[in-house]
C-alpha cells in the first residue's frame, strides 16, 4: 500500500467520523420528541413525564427573556384552558418566579424532596391543606438529579389557568413520573 493510499483512506475515515458526529445532534433535533429535541441545545438534565394526568401536550417551548448566555428553560403545556391543565417548567437556572402558596405537602421524588403549595386565598381560606390544591390551583417544586454531563434541573410542575385544577394526588403522580431523556 502506498502512502498516497493511506492518506486517501485515513482522510476518507476521518471524514466519515466527522460527519457521523456532526449528524447525531442533527438526528436527535428532529427526533420527534420535543423534550428529546430540547436537550440537545441545554446544560441542565431535561426530564419528562410518563404520567400526564390523561391530558395531551398543548404547547411546548423555551423561555426566549433569559439573560444571554443562560439556558433556556422549557415551558410544556398540558391540558386546555376549557378543562384541567398543568404546566411544567424545567430549567437551572429559573428565568421567572412561580406564585407563591401555602406549602401544604411534601414527598421524595428520585431521592429528592419535592414541595406541594396550594394557592389558597388566605382572605378566604385560614387553614390551606393540600386538597384545596384542586379547588384554588398551586404547584410543585423540586430540584432533580443530574444526568451524566449536565446539572441538575429546578422543575415546576403548576395547574393553574384552566377551568379545573389536578389534585394533589395527580400533581404527585406527574412529579414521581419525570424520565430524564438524556
Amino acid at each position: 500500500m502506498t502512502i498516497l493510499n493511506v492518506k486517501t483512506i485515513v482522510s476518507a475515515f476521518a471524514a466519515l467520523t466527522l460527519t457521523a458526529g456532526l449528524a447525531a445532534p442533527a438526528l436527535a433535533m428532529g427526533s420527534g420528541d420535543k423534550y428529546e429535541d430540547h436537550q440537545v441545545g441545554v446544560g441542565y438534565t431535561v426530564y419528562e413525564p410518563d404520567n400526564t394526568a390523561n391530558l395531551k401536550l398543548t404547547n411546548f417551548t423555551a423561555r426566549t427573556d433569559c439573560p444571554a448566555g443562560v439556558d433556556a428553560p422549557l415551558i410544556a403545556t398540558y391540558g386546555k384552558k376549557s378543562g384541567a391543565r398543568f404546566t411544567i417548567e424545567e430549567g437551572n437556572p429559573m428565568c421567572s418566579d412561580i406564585g407563591v402558596g401555602e406549602s401544604v405537602y411534601s414527598f421524595k421524588v428520585d431521592g429528592k424532596k419535592a414541595q406541594i403549595y396550594a394557592y389558597c386565598d388566605p382572605s378566604v381560606i385560614t387553614n390551606c391543606t393540600k386538597d384545596d390544591v384542586a379547588k384554588y390551583g398551586g404547584h410543585v417544586t423540586v430540584v432533580m438529579p443530574a444526568g451524566p454531563g449536565l446539572s441538575k434541573t429546578i422543575v415546576w410542575i403548576e395547574t393553574w389557568g384552566g377551568k379545573k385544577y389536578l389534585t394533589w394526588q395527580q400533581l404527585v403522580a406527574v412529579t414521581k413520573s419525570l424520565t430524564p431523556v438524556a
